[in-house]
């Protein structure tokens, strides 16, 4: 299947071409002319890249390499055509070397007029400023002074009360937390007296035995459900 070329690849084909019509294509070497048509086409297509027995890094390299030699002008027809286009290129290059001197001038005075007019502004706004203080009568500056104090007073009284707004809040927050946690201790010491009250009333009524000295008297006295008894249940059992 032929090769997509695009329109650099087409023109490179296109200058080889020109070159073999007009006995300007040398082989390889250049030592000879090139007369085969089909050779012609073979250096075309491998000079464009567009070859489709070499790879895709090769069609690259080659490609690459006759741009290259296109923009020094070493083809052969621009060694054939050297004269006219040198001469083309000299004058393009003298019209754009003037255009370039004189739009750095015209760049360069824009600068300094946009500069001047510049100054002129910042001048003519300063003035008018400088002339209204100098315009101010001294009661005007007083007032002025006068409002600004108290302006500073109201904000400097403003974050007093802020200030101890939040010193209050803080303060109450920092009472309720320690009421909390004294009920709470008070709630658990209620709970151990109350564990310990009971506990002694215990060993009272039952002397002072433990579960497992209870549970080996109702065994020995043969009471029925022992096994499943607590404390209290095996101490009612052996009142009985």
């Amino acid at each position: 299947m032929p090769i997509h070329q695009s329109p650099s690849q087409k023109k490179t084909v296109k200058r080889v071409m020109h070159e073999y019509k007009h006995g300007e294509l040398k082989s390889a070497r250049g030592s000879r002319k090139v007369k085969s048509r089909r050779q012609a086409i073979a250096i075309a297509l491998s000079e464009a890249g567009a070859s489709r027995y070499d790879t895709p890094k090769e069609r690259r390299r080659n490609l690459s390499r006759t741009k290259a030699t296109e923009r020094r002008g070493e083809t052969g027809q621009a060694a054939a055509e050297g004269g006219r286009r040198a001469t083309r290129k000299s004058t393009a290059r003298k019209s754009t070397a003037r255009k370039s001197t004189a739009r750095k001038s015209t760049g360069r005075k824009s600068a300094a007029s946009r500069t001047t007019t510049r100054r002129k502004a910042v001048g003519r706004k300063s003035t008018p400023r400088r002339s209204t203080a100098a315009k101010r009568s001294p009661t005007q500056r007083k007032s002025t002074t006068a409002r600004r104090s108290t302006m500073r007073r109201t904000t400097t009284r403003r974050n007093a009360a802020s200030s101890r707004a939040t010193t209050r809040r803080s303060m109450a927050r920092r009472s309720a937390a320690r009421r909390t946690t004294t009920q709470r201790r008070s709630a658990k010491s209620s709970s151990r007296t109350t564990a310990r009250r009971w506990t002694a009333s215990a060993r009272k009524h039952t002397g002072g035995k433990t579960r497992a000295q209870l549970y080996r008297e109702a065994t020995r006295r043969k009471i029925p459900g022992r096994a499943t008894m607590s404390k209290q249940q095996l101490e009612r059992a052996l009142r009985r």
